[in-house]
């Protein structure tokens, strides 16, 4: 079994190729549904981002996600806090889901912060998908109802793509049409289980 790593920024299509990877045999590891996970049940990380972030969850513990999400997309240093306390239980937890997976020739696993968790030690190859921004952010804006400040907003606080290309073994170019696409991810899936 290889770790496939997938990353890029926000709204750049790396569902769509994870998908479309799946579906050609792939396993798959979504480091931010192992993040949703670990909010709605890991009371040791609730509790270490309600200290850091002040009131982020209710009465019940319950993660208020779109108030963090504000806090640490308007400020760099607040987002690295966040991904320095989150971190080693996302690391933890996906590392039991891909172990869980190892009949499949590869496993990819889905994060877009994959470098700066330093997931980028355990896996074996990785891929970037890239997209423009403006088809970014009308992207983010659709699927997460964001306005296109806050879409915009968060596209800023990731890596440029002179990041993903400098670090990265493959780049999908996420630049035409889904039938495109589904070539471009056909053809390097073809590759990565040689």
């Amino acid at each position: 079994m290889k770790i496939i790593g997938l990353t890029g920024g926000s709204g750049t299509g790396k569902g769509t190729v994870a998908a479309r990877m799946r579906a050609l045999g792939a396993g798959w590891v979504d480091a931010d549904a192992v993040y949703r996970t670990l909010c709605a049940e890991n009371r040791e990380m609730l509790s270490a981002l309600d200290t850091a972030f002040g009131g982020v969850t209710d009465a019940n513990g319950v993660l208020d996600r779109p108030k963090l999400a504000k806090i640490v997309f308007s400020d760099l240093a607040k987002l690295q806090q966040l991904n320095e306390i989150t971190t080693p239980y996302i690391r933890t937890a996906s590392l039991e889901a891909i172990r869980a997976q190892s009949a499949c020739p590869i496993v990819l696993y889905d994060a877009p912060t994959l470098f700066e968790a330093g997931a980028d030690d355990f896996c074996d190859k990785i891929i970037a998908v890239l997209a423009p921004h403006d088809t970014r952010v009308a992207r983010i804006i659709e699927r997460d109802g964001l306005s296109d400040e806050a879409a915009r907003a968060r596209i800023d606080a990731q890596p440029n793509d002179a990041f993903y290309r400098e670090k990265c073994d493959f780049i999908i170019e996420n630049n035409g049409d889904l039938d495109a696409l589904y070539r471009d991810t056909d053809a390097l899936y073809s590759q990565l289980i040689k």
